[in-house]
């Protein structure tokens, strides 16, 4: 993986844009247990025009924004992002890095993309596959057995680590079919296919998504019977509404997520969705994961009796657990814009990173820098005498 330093600044300290510097693998970090976690997902609604304009998508993209910058998750997986909609996600959210393939073979219409703050975090490893029978094949939907998705259905994942800690862990955001429980059985499948072998390995994991189904069916089951879902896991109650898919019908008052647990039993949840409406957007965790607390967050556009999407985004706080899970790689410093040299000269790429030594950093020097170190915790770089000039008048 290449990260690469774009601000240098002879003698002075500054803070890069790129922070792949900044592992911090300090020893006294390798004391923490864990490290607080904010994780949200959003199905933002894709670009189909809705029969009211008020709900088309540049009527309410910049109230959607806004609550996801409320919201403030470290990490965040949306559902249902058209190209248009992830030109507009990147461009005003600046602070994340968002990416995830779009589920076409042309690479058009709906993606899962990942969110994650640029400044808490480094991309270890990144994908998208597709929950079928050939999940690198990108528009694939065949799920065996003569099965086969409405659309196809991705997952975009990262793994990712913490800047502070050097704790590690996995986040994938997804979206099983919307029509058949037998299809959505079948994508879950194929998503946790890929998700055993990091429980296996002691990774924590983190799946998000619209899950298009309800706690009793059997998609959900398969997942919980390897995950939590960190709702019905929160150490305090879960606040805001019950349902997640409001279908942009504006409700005055919500059943509260308090009221369904008090109320009503798992199948009986499930079976008056006329009252309570459909939670079908998803929290998942590894078990081990703390789950600190859990909202719905059922905000209304400021003014208005609308919502930003026709689902509401469901936000969880986690601990997670650093226990033999420290980044123990080699992330490359890539050096590849020129400063000015004209003479031998000491250059400060980072300010506060609190490095320990070099031992996780590989360098990539161009020609013109003689050496790259760490120093007092910050990484430094010597550059070599400028070539001795001939002028021939």
């Amino acid at each position: 993986m290449s990260h690469t330093i774009d601000h240098l600044h002879r003698g002075g300290k500054t803070t890069v844009s790129v922070l792949a510097a900044m592992l911090a693998l300090a020893a006294s970090a390798a004391g923490d247990a864990t490290f607080a976690l904010r994780v949200a997902s959003y199905n933002v609604r894709c670009g189909t025009k809705e029969t009211d304009s008020t709900n088309n998508w540049d009527n309410r993209k910049a109230d959607l924004v806004n609550l996801v910058k409320s919201i403030a998750p470290d990490v965040i997986g949306f559902q249902e992002v058209d190209p248009g909609h992830m030109s507009y996600l990147k461009s005003n959210l600046p602070e994340y890095e968002i990416f995830g393939k779009h589920r076409e073979a042309n690479n058009t219409l709906r993606a899962t993309p990942v969110g994650y703050l640029k400044s808490k975090f480094i991309m270890l490893y990144s994908g998208t596959f597709w929950l079928s029978t050939t999940p690198d094949v990108q528009g694939s939907r065949d799920l065996g057995d003569g099965y086969v998705s409405t659309c196809p259905e991705t997952c975009s994942w990262a793994v990712l680590c913490s800047v502070e800690t050097g704790c590690r862990f996995c986040i994938m955001s997804t979206h099983l079919d919307h029509v058949n429980a037998e299809l959505r059985r079948r994508n879950m499948g194929v998503l946790l296919s890929k998700v055993q072998p990091l429980l296996d390995a002691g990774l924590p994991i983190i799946v998000v998504g619209d899950m298009n189904a309800l706690e009793t069916e059997d998609a959900i089951l398969d997942a919980t019977a390897v995950m939590q879902d960190s709702f019905l896991y929160s150490k305090t109650a879960p606040t805001g509404s019950w349902r997640t898919f409001n279908a942009f019908s504006w409700k005055s008052s919500e059943v509260s997520n308090a009221e369904a647990l008090a109320d009503y039993t798992a199948a009986q949840r499930s079976a008056n969705t006329a009252t309570l409406g459909k939670r079908i957007d998803y929290i998942f965790t590894s078990h081990g994961t703390e789950v600190e607390s859990f909202a719905t967050r059922n905000d209304a556009r400021p003014g208005k009796q609308y919502y930003p999407s026709d689902h509401y985004p469901v936000v969880a706080d986690l601990a997670i657990s650093c226990e033999n899970n420290f980044y123990s790689g080699k992330v490359k410093v890539e050096i590849d814009r020129s400063i000015p040299h004209t003479a031998h000269g000491r250059y400060v790429l980072t300010s506060g990173a609190k490095l320990v030594d070099d031992r996780n950093l590989e360098f990539v020097l161009p020609k013109w820098v003689e050496r790259a170190a760490v120093e007092d915790g910050e990484i430094v770089i010597y550059t070599r005498p400028e070539p001795m000039r001939l002028v021939f008048r």
